[in-house]
């Protein structure tokens, strides 16, 4: 995951609304309060499982913020419609 780390000012993000914020991802204030730990974990999991390892080394993917956005997108999406479910 060494990638996601060395996009520019990702590592001074420090809160659930500030990766939504940063990546530009809508989201729901209060929806988002009650469930950020479900959706951060799972964006974590999707930008592990997501980027393809070769001989143990990290490979760079082509666009890191917008595979970063589309990732964490995705984790709000499921945990989201998971818990209205």
């Amino acid at each position: 995951m060494e990638w996601f780390y060395q996009i520019p000012g990702v590592d001074e993000l420090d809160s659930a609304e500030s990766f939504f914020t940063f990546f530009s991802v809508p989201y729901e204030p209060l929806t988002l309060r009650r469930c950020c730990l479900p959706v951060l974990r799972e964006f974590h999991q999707r930008l592990r499982d997501n980027v393809p390892l070769r001989n143990l080394l990290e490979v760079t993917p082509p666009e890191p913020w917008l595979l970063a956005r589309k990732l964490l997108a995705e984790s709000y999406e499921h945990c989201t419609t998971e818990h209205t479910s």
